[in-house]
């Protein structure tokens, strides 16, 4: 049994991969591609942090080829959770930990459905890129909040425990926390508010610092998100939201979310674990949330927007 999989081994998997394999335990990547498990397997994965650089050789595989994991570390799209974590399960003994730092929200809630295993929920804050197949590079902030999803489940929380101490001494900023849901809202709530408008103006953030009628409305976005976490007895420090907004804006004007990439690329965005779940749980919740609404209804639309223009004659 490794202590950790990766179960999707792109540019933040790889390199959260990377780091505890340079703490010195057992890693394995899984990924769809074929491509850059090869590279790993013949030459070893490189890392770049912001105080390193280093070589490590963890395994890497495809999802058929996966073995069993004390930790199984969730990184994929949040609408690929279902399918690869049910192609796993079977794989997996039932002491195993599901761990998920997805982006969005009801991550968590979704793996739960379909595993018998204890869950782990969380966010994370590393902004990782892949250079080419093989080496990845993070500079930046690594803090790292998760809990138990079931707070009265004594192997995960005891789990939790340990994975704060595996990604400590991988270099991570980790923290088992009692209220992970807070850091997951607050993460999720500025996506909410930046991810869509950057992906429908095809723009960085910079473009929301030079409208103020688009600003205005990032605002209101994480406003309505906001008030839907406080319907579910979430906190949200709303100052430190909007200073994050403003700051964004104004510092990081041609960063490319992830939506605005995936839009550009042509691939499904994950805004049905944003503004989506926003507006799911305001109608579970009777909150009002008319501007993520629109957002949601946009976004999917743009998403087909090249299929529709493929049918002009």
């Amino acid at each position: 049994m490794n202590d950790v999989m990766i179960l999707g081994a792109g540019a933040l998997g790889a390199y959260v991969g990377g780091c505890i394999a340079e703490a010195g335990y057992s890693v394995q990547l899984v990924n769809r591609s074929s491509s850059n498990a090869e590279v790993v397997n013949a030459q070893g994965l490189k890392v770049e942090t912001s105080d390193d650089t280093f070589v490590v050789h963890p395994s890497a595989v495809q999802l058929e080829h996966a073995c069993d994991a004390r930790f199984v570390l969730l990184f994929t799209k949040t609408y690929q959770s279902v399918e690869a974590i049910k192609a796993i399960e079977p794989k997996l003994s039932p002491s195993s930990i599901i761990v998920t730092l997805q982006n969005g929200l009801g991550n968590g809630l979704r793996i739960a459905e379909h595993v018998k295993q204890s869950v782990i929920h969380g966010v994370t804050m590393i902004p990782a890129t892949q250079v080419e197949p093989g080496f990845v590079r993070s500079h930046g902030f690594s803090d790292t909040w998760f809990g138990p999803l079931n707070p009265n489940d004594q192997h995960a929380l005891s789990a939790a425990i340990e994975l704060e101490k595996i990604l400590t001494e991988a270099g991570i900023t980790a923290a088992n926390v009692d209220q992970p849901l807070n850091k997951i809202w607050q993460k999720a709530c500025f996506n909410v508010a930046m991810n869509g408008v950057c992906a429908l103006t095809d723009a960085g953030p910079g473009i929301v610092n030079d409208t103020k009628a688009l600003k205005r409305e990032a605002h209101a976005l994480a406003d309505e998100a906001v008030s839907v976490a406080n319907a579910m007895n979430v906190t949200v420090d709303t100052e430190a939201l909007h200073n994050l907004i403003n700051f964004a804006c104004a510092e990081h004007r041609f960063h490319q979310p992830s939506m605005l990439q995936d839009v550009r690329a042509g691939r499904l965005t994950e805004v049905d674990s944003l503004n989506g779940f926003v507006v799911e749980q305001a109608k579970r919740l009777g909150v009002s949330v008319p501007k993520n609404e629109l957002m949601t209804a946009l976004i999917l639309a743009r998403q087909i927007s090249s299929e529709f223009w493929s049918g002009v004659k």
